[in-house]
């Protein structure tokens, strides 16, 4: 038997699955406390909850682990960031801009080379010189324009590693024009390059430490991998990376149209936007500024499972954001009931510095323990039986009568009101995103060790479906197992030509196939970026396992895509094209990968060509197109045209480019409309 280890880092709990490489079942699962203390922080974790899977299915069957991490978060979080330098570099006439956009408040030192003359190696070296001599212990480079030629960028990162910099060039995260742009998210990874090389070699001699020589991935703040050389490089890409894992987990358990994940943890909880079965992604933004990293739109809420009570006079004032983790309580529905036998309520602050207005029970030995929202939904009965989240219903209530007398109130209304005012507050937050989001009747995906305690009574008090998929309480862990190498890129290309396209592709394939994934798995899309005059390209695909398994589900077949189909709205009538399928119906076409899942939703037409067609290719698409033009006054606004062949969806914004775009080939589609 071959498994993929997954594990993810969260705020309370580290834990890891092993699912099987071809059924897709569990194998194994291990937890620990997360090592928020630990010498090597969290990575400490992810080492023994590895080493704990290694001993229940052994080294041998281990064929990938992959992990979800906090490091990059919590380093911005923390201050855990070392000093960044940035030199800055132009040619006339942008030279005073240049300087001005690249002498950012973020770092400790600017230099600035003028590129007049040329290159020069010497005088490059001596600014680096100056910019370590300044504090920097990292640097970042960025010269205008360097998405069009990185040359110059490159020769300053080789000096840089000479000179035992960590280096992060602007051009190397992103191609996207903004020179200011690009500084800033170069200087973001730069300064947290040193933590994340010493989380990769952690995890990486953990991993060998424990017998495994398999391959070792990170997720992606955008719900891919990368290899530990890609995290290496550029770990600015792994925000988020948590709550990514949990989305993707979603995705690979339960088909998903329009949908709210709700990830409820110990101390917070995530909500992040599924739109038409794609997660919503967004750029970061990092102490207000803007930038060129994408990750999962993700907004969070200090409100959870284990988020405590509050009172002020007598009244009960909120739930949170401290949670009984923070605190370091047990919750009292975890204990035997007679442990709570002459039990009083006492005030307390968690942390030096919180008000002392948390609510906790003083037991008879001295000790305390907490009043929680799982000790509230277990009390009110909400959470089944073997559910993650199920304690003694007995002690939580006995617990919540006894805080009850403290504010005047019976223990299940006071149960009552804890999960009034947290589902109340988490939904407003649902609302807000499915609102930024125009979904208008989204489903509830609750998942997290909180899903049952806040998932149905939220959806409730929405008036929407809920749904709790099967593992809800380890789904990040089966995100990460399940996750598929994943590389983007964006240029600045206000008109781009089929060779642009092409060239953009070939960078995302290449840097896909670098991290190991298979390429005959590898699917390509390739969308416009209006608002930034520029295109973007992603390349997806499973990674190969030692046993030559390309793991993750299974291709559907036509009868399963059929039913795919008909469920989105779509007909029976579906043709494959390429690694995926079409189905077009009264005016819609809907476009799936091989598993099923949507990659476009068009109000519009598809051509498709499959031999010699009957009139000139120019002819056929100029019909179409002018059937979805539309004139708003005086203006002209043509339709989004998409060419899908292979494993490849190209969105092109000149129709004209189509039939060079397609060329000899027998078998694409060409889809005209509006998604």
């Amino acid at each position: 038997m071959g498994v993929r280890v997954g594990a993810d880092v969260g705020g309370t709990f580290t834990k890891a699955v092993a699912i099987d490489s071809v059924t897709g079942e569990l194998a194994g699962r291990a937890v620990v406390p997360t090592t928020h203390d630990h010498r090597d922080g969290v990575s400490a974790g992810v080492v023994d909850v590895v080493a704990k899977l290694v001993a229940e299915v052994g080294a041998e069957a281990i064929e990938l682990v992959t992990h979800s991490t906090t490091q990059a978060v919590n380093a911005l979080l923390e201050g855990d960031t070392v000093p960044v330098g940035v030199l800055g570099m132009a040619r006339p006439p942008y030279l005073r801009k240049a300087r001005n956009r690249t002498t950012i408040s973020r770092a400790i030192a600017h230099e600035f080379l003028d590129l007049s003359g040329g290159f020069d190696a010497g005088v490059a070296r001596r600014a680096l010189a100056r910019l370590a001599s300044a504090g920097a212990q990292a640097v970042c480079v960025a010269e205008a324009f360097a998405p069009d030629d990185s040359a110059c960028e490159d020769a300053v990162a080789v000096l840089a590693a000479e000179l035992g910099l960590p280096v992060t060039t602007s051009s190397g995260l992103t191609g996207l024009y903004g020179l200011e742009l690009r500084t800033v998210t170069a200087a973001l990874n730069a300064s947290i390059l040193p933590i994340a090389l010493r989380t990769a070699e952690v995890v990486e001699a953990g991993v060998a430490a424990a017998g495994l020589t398999c391959p070792v991935m990170v997720m992606r703040g955008d719900g891919g991998a990368t290899d530990l050389a890609g995290f290496r490089a550029a770990p600015a890409r792994t925000l988020y990376s948590g709550p990514a894992a949990s989305v993707a987990g979603a995705l690979r358990t339960l088909r998903i149209g329009d949908g709210v994940i709700v990830e409820v943890g110990g101390t917070s909880t995530n909500v992040a936007a599924i739109t038409a079965g794609r997660p919503a992604l967004s750029y970061v933004r990092v102490a207000g500024q803007a930038t060129a990293v994408r990750a999962l739109d993700v907004q969070v809420a200090g409100v959870a499972g284990g988020s405590m009570l509050r009172v002020r006079r007598r009244r009960i004032y909120g739930v949170g954001p401290r949670s009984a983790h923070i605190a370091g309580l047990t919750y009292s529905c975890f204990l035997a009931p007679e442990r709570l036998a002459g039990a009083r309520p006492e005030t307390l602050a968690p942390r030096p510095g919180d008000p002392a207005d948390y609510l906790a029970l003083r037991l008879t030995d001295g000790s305390m323990v907490a009043l929680t929202n799982t000790c509230a939904a277990n009390a009110l009965g909400l959470v089944p039986d073997g559910d993650y989240a199920a304690g003694h219903r007995r002690s939580a209530t006995v617990a919540l009568d006894i805080a009850g007398a403290a504010v005047r109130l019976s223990g299940s209304e006071l149960a009552r009101r804890m999960m009034q005012a947290s589902t109340e507050a988490l939904a407003d937050l649902v609302t807000a995103v499915a609102a930024q989001h125009r979904l208008t009747q989204p489903t509830v995906i609750a998942v997290g060790g909180g899903a049952s305690v806040l998932g149905r009574p939220l959806a409730g008090t929405l008036g929407l479906d809920c749904q709790i998929p099967p593992g809800a309480e380890v789904i990040s862990s089966m995100g990460d197992a399940l996750s598929l190498v994943r590389a983007e890129r964006e240029r600045t290309v206000s008109r781009p030509t089929p060779a642009d396209v092409d060239a953009l592709i070939a960078e995302v394939e290449a840097e896909a196939l670098a991290a190991g994934a298979s390429p005959t798995s590898l699917q390509v899309q390739v969308s416009q970026i209006g608002d930034r005059g520029a295109i973007r390209a992603v390349a997806v695909g499973a990674l190969v396992l030692g046993s030559g398994v390309v793991p993750g589900r299974p291709p559907l077949s036509r009868e399963a895509i059929i039913d795919v189909a008909r469920a989105a709205g779509g007909s029976e009538q579906v043709d494959p094209v390429g690694r995926f399928w079409l189905s077009s119906h009264d005016g819609r076409v809907l476009l799936f990968d091989r598993f099923g899942d949507p990659t476009l939703d068009v109000r519009g037409e598809a051509i498709l060509l499959n031999g010699s067609p009957d009139e000139p290719l120019e002819v056929t698409i100029g019909s179409v197109v002018s059937r979805h033009v539309r004139n708003v006054g005086p203006i002209t606004v043509q339709p989004t045209t998409w060419v899908v062949q292979d494993g490849r969806i190209r969105e092109l914004a000149d129709p004209d480019a189509i039939a060079e775009t397609v060329g000899g080939s027998a078998a694409a589609a060409v889809i005209v409309g509006r998604a």
